[in-house]
């Protein structure tokens, strides 16, 4: 009995819980698992942002080209019209503005020091104003864009027209330099006009005189630049088409949250007290050149702005612009140069993605 109690007693336990070692193995390979599943979710997470944030850029170029191409091609644009309308502006009014209002120019632009082709640029700070821009004509920035444009960027401003919504009724009639409409015209008082003939062969162009509640659109003196008196408008009959004279800037300027962005501004008459708008963020750096022809109507060379001696010449604009993205989303510092249309611009070294866009539009109405 005494020997049955004691083998009884030898017999080996049943094992409960884990023991040490397998508890450390256990720990182990779950660290390796949570660290494999965390290196695919951080590398995917990375590849998302890259790839979002070059979406972003590529969405922001598009759009950039698209609206610098479509206003620089309609440059100059002024209907139908054979030759050059009957100036009534008032060009010995201290508002006389020759950069903005010269019929003959369709495009203008400014060339940033030390940017031109060949050149080094390094962007470094963003700063507004006193950017030492000049053309070969000796022409003034306009004060809105000189003040709020960032040093090292050119400048470009862009001349046309666009038809207004008017519809010409009981003409013509009287009194003189007055052209009738059916109903109210809509189109403010100051705003500069270019009214053309049903048969396109001439036109005039003056400063609006009377309230947008106007059932007409007049000539008359006064408002700034103002018209002269020395010649009427021609007689014009319903099938005339009126259009609206626009001059419109584009200069690089600090946007939202510091960031450098693409801004536009109306410089014409009555457009909106000239604030200067922007429309696409993220541009670094805006590089032109011009294609001059003095022979032929297609470019010849292409210059900077401090080159270019007769504005009336351009016939082409070749656009560079440097996008980057709002975060630094880059494993490590971005050290390129990107050459922008003949000028080598050192952005700095950062983590932001970049992306470069040149194009070159014809002006339609400067290569007919």
């Amino acid at each position: 009995m005494a020997s049955l109690l004691i083998s009884e007693r030898r017999l080996p336990r049943k094992q409960i819980g884990l023991s040490l070692i397998e508890l450390m193995i256990a720990l182990l390979l779950g660290t390796v698992l949570t660290l494999g599943v965390t290196q695919v979710f951080l590398g995917s997470s990375q590849t998302y942002r890259t790839s979002d944030a070059i979406a972003m850029l590529q969405e922001n170029l598009r759009f950039s080209l698209s609206r610098l191409s479509r206003d620089a091609r309609m440059a100059g644009h002024y209907g139908c019209l054979i030759g050059q309308p009957t100036e009534h502006l008032n060009t010995g009014s201290a508002a006389y503005n020759d950069e903005l209002f010269n019929f003959e120019r369709a495009v203008v632009g400014w060339d940033a020091p030390n940017t031109g082709l060949g050149n080094d640029h390094e962007v470094g700070a963003f700063v507004a104003g006193n950017g030492g821009w000049t053309n070969g004509e000796a022409d003034t920035v306009p004060p809105v864009i000189a003040n709020n444009a960032v040093q090292g960027s050119d400048i470009l401003v862009l001349n046309g027209s666009v038809r207004a919504s008017v519809t010409l009724a009981d003409n013509p009639g009287q009194p003189a330099n007055t052209i009738g409409t059916d109903g109210q015209t809509g189109i403010p008082q100051g705003t500069i006009l270019v009214a053309i003939m049903g048969d396109c062969s001439g036109g005039d162009r003056f400063q609006k005189s009377n309230q947008a509640t106007s059932s007409s659109i007049t000539r008359g003196l006064g408002g700034s630049p103002g018209n002269t008196n020395d010649e009427e408008l021609a007689t014009h009959t319903d099938q005339s088409s009126v259009y609206t004279y626009r001059s419109t800037g584009y200069f690089v300027g600090i946007g939202a949250g510091g960031e450098p962005a693409l801004f536009q501004v109306a410089l014409e008459p009555g457009a909106a007290d000239g604030n200067p708008i922007e429309i696409v963020s993220g541009v670094e750096s805006l590089q032109l050149l011009y294609g001059v022809s003095q022979n032929e109507r297609r470019a010849e060379t292409y210059v900077p702005a401090d080159q270019v001696d007769d504005w009336e010449d351009v016939v082409s604009v070749r656009f560079g612009l440097l996008m980057r993205s709002d975060d630094r989303i880059l494993d490590e510092d971005n050290t390129r140069t990107f050459n922008l249309v003949g000028t080598e611009v050192d952005p700095g070294a950062d983590r932001r993605a970049r992306l470069v866009g040149a194009f070159t539009v014809g002006i339609r109405n400067r290569l007919e």
